[in-house]
């Protein structure tokens, strides 16, 4: 059933006439009678009011189930994305992945997850584009109409997840990302209003306590249910302490004495090297590892010892071989047996984690820590490595 069929079914649906849908619209009859006939299309910026002017899903205006996207396609989107924005300069290579984002978002209207994708490219970038933030290069300084255009349409594509995909996950993602966008805007109010959509740890009453039970219980796969479960759940506990403190670290490297952010990311990082202990963790960490360190190493520079980051440097170099090795021997077993020993999210992190890969995550390293430091400082831990 094509689009103008559509909307002309939904709207006898609802009883109303060309002349209604196009007030509410704010159009003229002859552009809904030109949809409905297939003689045009509604512009992108029309979807959403016009699935919401019709009372059904836009997944549902183009005759889709509400989940019935390529979720391997947009992984292989959100990593191409990942890697644009790491190639080269931070400034410009977070506004290819976003324009990059865009367009995909325009070629997969329905793809939620590449939607949040976008949304959360944009929050990233917006580090770069105010000059109120420790990131600022004075992106898009030029051009603040297209910068006010790409926030509107991470706005509207949020909104697009939060209101049409039922994952919840994606939901919590657009505002968590919109919270970062509104803050490095210094739009308070609006990000404050996303926080608050956001659970909370403060209740202690989570799903992922009593999953386990109800696993072992109502499913075939008992007692291994159960094991796989509390397994997630180390793994998202894992990453959200690990999470908190790349943020401390990233922060503190910016504002406080080197004293204190030293004592934080030790602290930080032995948290973690016990978590690695167990090997089933390791993928939820090896990134915040790397990136905790490097805000260490940035501390070190931007205060004058290039001697200890270089050895700090050296050091990471070390954890990043071994885990380059252990991602490459796991993943040997093949995919479906990693995935039922480690979950789909560590397959997803370990098999991507090639030579090739994390040479290119070394050379992004560097170049953010020559641009966040004296160049003569850079230059002799430089030399030293």
């Amino acid at each position: 059933m094509s689009l103008g069929n559509n909307i002309k079914k939904y709207r006898h649906d609802l009883g109303m006439t060309q002349e209604e849908l196009a007030g509410i619209l704010c159009i003229t009859s002859q552009a809904v009678s030109r949809w409905e006939s297939g003689a045009g299309l509604p512009d992108i910026t029309q979807i959403v009011p016009l699935a919401k002017a019709l009372n059904v899903s836009t997944d549902a205006l183009f005759g889709f189930g509400q989940e019935r996207y390529d979720r391997e396609f947009a992984a292989k989107v959100i990593f191409e994305a990942n890697t644009l924005r790491d190639s080269g300069d931070p400034a410009e290579g977070a506004l290819a992945a976003a324009e990059f984002l865009d367009q995909k978002c325009d070629e997969n209207i329905f793809n939620y997850r590449i939607l949040t994708g976008y949304v959360q490219a944009v929050a990233h970038m917006s580090r770069f584009v105010n000059s109120g933030n420790v990131y600022f290069k004075g992106l898009l300084e030029d051009d603040k109409k297209k910068w006010l255009h790409m926030v509107k349409s991470a706005e509207n594509r949020a909104m697009q997840v939060i209101r049409y995909s039922d994952e919840k996950d994606l939901s919590d993602c657009c505002h968590y990302a919109l919270g970062w966008l509104y803050w490095h805007t210094a739009d308070y109010e609006k990000g404050r209003a996303h926080i608050d959509a956001l659970p909370s740890i403060r209740s202690n009453m989570f799903q992922e306590t009593l999953l386990p039970y109800y696993f072992a219980s109502t499913s075939d796969s008992g007692m291994d249910g159960w094991l796989a479960q509390v397994r997630d759940n180390y793994q998202n506990f894992i990453r959200a302490l690990n999470k908190q403190i790349v943020y401390s670290a990233e922060s503190m490297m910016w504002t406080r004495p080197l004293d204190e952010v030293e004592a934080n990311c030790r602290w930080g990082l032995s948290i973690m090297d016990t978590f690695m202990e167990n090997g089933k963790m390791r993928a939820y960490c090896q990134g915040f590892y790397r990136d905790t360190s490097k805000f260490l190493i940035a501390a070190y520079l931007r205060n004058g010892e290039p001697g200890k980051a270089a050895a700090e440097w050296e050091r990471l170099c070390g954890k990043i071989e071994e885990y380059t090795v252990f991602c490459k021997e796991v993943c040997s077993a093949g995919k479906e047996n990693v995935v039922k020993d480690y979950g789909e999210h560590a397959w997803d992190n370990m098999v991507k984690y090639t030579e090739e890969w994390i040479e290119g995550k070394k050379q992004f390293m560097l170049g953010q820590l020559k641009s966040w430091s004296g160049g003569d400082v850079f230059a002799e831990f430089e030399t030293m490595i």
